[in-house]
């Protein structure tokens, strides 16, 4: 899954904000020339990880996100190229793409959401989440020691009056860990989401497991997806075992009419190394799900995706607390205000907190991510429901 696409609003000093502005630009045109080279040169995987970090160099340039859709283009990803088209046309104009409240001024769409942008209305009906987490693998070599812990805490800071104020019981928060979490328990409580959730209402799905590289797929090249590791996965077996990403991608954009979804994907993304055996305090397997496919999942009106780590990075469970870094950070974001940061506010506490532990701890690099990048996301998910 994932090819690119990742970066988030940078906080400038006032005082050296031209100079930052300029550095940005030419970090971004280098980043673009290498990924042209290598596109030129037939290796479009690798021109894709130089896009991406051109847009993590430089997410508010109209010159450098031009220069983005041209390489889309080229690519010939015509979808992704438009929306980048789009949003600089919009930076050149000086009104960038934003979540505005409860929607967001992006390309996409969701039917009934753009009349709610429209209108301005800025009240919740109901909240509906799915939180996964698989500690216990009927395979034991894949077992992780928090994953299931880290899914039941979330929930309970969803269901906490004074933090997420979803209403506690199952039919608003759909709790599956270790063998409640499998395949079809997956599609059915997103099944009953989709029927309950209505354009006024907030969607929060967890993900806390290994994932599978799109290159492990057995599927034509176009076709590959990567998957989520389920409790009955057997990696020989993807398709039938474990839960694909392109599936969650039509889940998020097409299943669900909720016009605020938030993703948040505890897994590793490795989309360059492949490994068949567990690294110890991590959650790899044979992992990585490329950019792509989260990016056009964050598409839409609404739809947000934060994953725990880029691309080349693993995820890991801290050694010092019973949870994973990016969980027990992601808890304590919400419990900071709350509840009621704003999702640019927890993704912001995220991104200082998760890579500064990880070094701390572990001297590894581990950096959240998410998606849309470089803009500012009003969405609330502990507000409470009108």
């Amino acid at each position: 899954m994932r090819t690119f696409t990742i970066s988030f609003a940078f906080m400038l000093l006032a005082g050296t904000l031209a100079a930052d502005a300029q550095q940005c630009v030419s970090q971004g045109l280098g980043s673009l020339g290498k990924a042209r080279a290598e596109i030129v040169a037939g290796n479009h995987a690798q021109g894709r990880r130089w896009i991406e970090q051109a847009a993590l160099e430089c997410p508010t340039s109209a010159v450098v996100l031009s220069r983005i859709a041209d390489l889309y283009e080229a690519l010939g990803d015509i979808e992704i190229a438009k929306s980048w088209r789009e949003r600089a046309e919009a930076q050149q104009r000086g009104t960038p793409l934003k979540f505005q409240g409860t929607a967001a001024a992006a390309p996409g769409g969701t039917p009934g959401c753009d009349q709610l942008l429209k209108d301005g209305r800025g009240w919740v009906r109901e909240k509906y989440a799915i939180v996964v987490g698989i500690s216990e693998f009927r395979n034991q070599s894949y077992n992780l020691r928090y994953a299931a812990k880290d899914a039941t805490d979330f929930a309970d800071a969803l269901q906490n009056p004074s933090i997420g104020r979803f209403r506690a019981d199952r039919e608003h928060v759909r709790l599956l860990v270790n063998e409640k979490a499998t395949v079809s328990n997956i599609r059915t409580a997103i099944n009953d989401v989709a029927k309950d959730a209505r354009p006024e209402d907030v969607v929060v799905m967890y993900f806390s497991s290994h994932g599978t590289a799109a290159e492990s797929d057995v599927a034509n090249d176009d076709a590959k997806s990567g998957y989520i590791v389920t409790h009955e996965t057997d990696t020989s077996n993807l398709y039938g075992t474990a839960f694909p990403m392109e599936e969650l991608r039509r889940v998020v954009e097409k299943r669900i009419r909720a016009c605020r979804v938030v993703l948040f994907l505890d897994t590793c993304f490795s989309g360059d190394t492949a490994r068949s055996a567990a690294t110890a305090g991590s959650k790899m397997l044979s992992i990585g799900i490329n950019d792509s496919t989260k990016s056009r999942i964050a598409q839409g009106v609404g739809r947000v995706v934060i994953a725990s780590s880029r691309n080349d990075e693993l995820s890991y469970e801290s050694k010092q607390r019973p949870n994973s870094y990016f969980t027990l950070h992601l808890i304590e974001a919400l419990r900071a205000k709350k509840g009621l940061a704003d999702i640019t506010t927890i993704f912001t506490h995220l991104q200082r907190a998760v890579p500064r532990a990880v070094m701390a701890e572990r001297e590894r690099k581990q950096t959240p991510v998410m998606w849309p990048e470089g803009q500012r996301i009003d969405i609330v998910i502990g507000t409470a429901v009108d």
